[in-house]
């Protein structure tokens, strides 16, 4: 009979323990996934935070490749725009040799038709 209630107290302490083990196992599992759903959050932030830097550091290059091209362009157009200036300087110089040829020309002329008249 001792051994009977001994025994009944023994399973029931068993029983006990056992559920109190189960609710320690199931709130360690959510525990569990919970810090995997929080590993995971982590996860996809650093991925979408390293997109952004791998899509700002593209954007970077190619605005650096565009002013690039940029200076180029324009140290392309000042070499035209000095080479204009000497070809206009040119012209001027021609145009102004003209002028002074045609004005020896008529002063030439005027004093033909002075000594035949």
């Amino acid at each position: 009979m001792v051994l009977d209630i001994i025994l009944g107290v023994l399973v029931v302490l068993l029983a006990i323990a056992y559920i109190y083990q189960l609710r320690v196992t199931k709130k360690q599992s959510e525990e569990s996934a919970d810090l995997l759903r929080d590993y995971q959050r982590r996860l996809d932030e650093q991925q979408r935070l390293f997109d952004d830097y791998q899509r700002l550091e593209k954007s970077f290059d190619n605005v650096g490749k565009g002013y690039e091209k940029a200076l180029l362009a324009f140290d392309k157009i000042e070499e035209e725009k000095q080479m204009l200036t000497q070809v206009k300087e040119a012209l001027l110089k021609q145009v102004q040799d003209l002028k002074d040829a045609n004005a020896q020309l008529l002063a030439e002329l005027q004093q033909a038709k002075g000594q035949t008249s």
